[in-house]
């Protein structure tokens, strides 16, 4: 049987059965690997810069939030390790207070954070201080939120992939179980 000798029900079930198979291949190929992890969007300092004084703090803004797990942020000078405290991730910005007066010369961050799929991305960057930062009384750190507490209204990508998954399965399961039921009743 072909074309439109075919009952109406099967004709409608390979629709739905194209449309589904299309439908996961374009959740698939958005989902690649680009897609999963953090990219850092930009710096202050920026990559490369000079600036006029050593700043309070390094910023670093990444494309998706993270999650608090593994945030690492090390700034190195000409007279060792800088930062002060531990980084304060809010949301997809991660700072880093350095120590006050730290003095002039070539700095190397190197960052660390974790994509909300659990993925830890890395990097370098780097800036040059013309002038020693100022005296600055240190700072309490702020309380870190975790972007993946469910209570941030954050939700992962594979997550959305697995419900969809689940809503297609469903929909083929309901649809042959109505097909057997009609071919039954016929």
């Amino acid at each position: 049987m072909t074309g439109r000798h075919q009952p109406a029900v099967v004709r409608w079930r390979r629709r739905l059965l194209a449309v589904l198979a299309v439908a996961a291949l374009a959740v698939g190929a958005s989902a690649g690997p680009a897609a999963a992890h953090n990219v850092l969007i930009s710096s202050s300092p920026a990559d490369g810069a000079s600036v006029p004084q050593t700043p309070a703090a390094v910023v670093l803004t990444f494309d998706e939030p993270a999650i608090s797990m593994g945030t690492q942020v090390l700034v190195s000078g000409p007279t060792g390790e800088v930062q002060r405290g531990s980084p304060r991730l809010v949301d997809n910005t991660v700072t880093q207070d350095l120590a006050p007066a730290a003095a002039a010369g070539a700095y190397t961050v190197t960052w660390r954070v974790t994509s909300l799929d659990g993925h830890p991305i890395s990097g370098t960057l780097t800036f040059t201080a013309l002038g020693a930062g100022a005296d600055r009384p240190a700072r309490a750190p702020a309380p870190t939120p975790d972007a993946a507490d469910p209570s941030s209204g954050s939700i992962p990508w594979w997550l959305w992939a697995v419900v969809a998954f689940v809503v297609a399965t469903t929909a083929v399961a309901g649809a042959r179980a109505i097909s057997r039921a009609r071919s039954r009743g016929a």
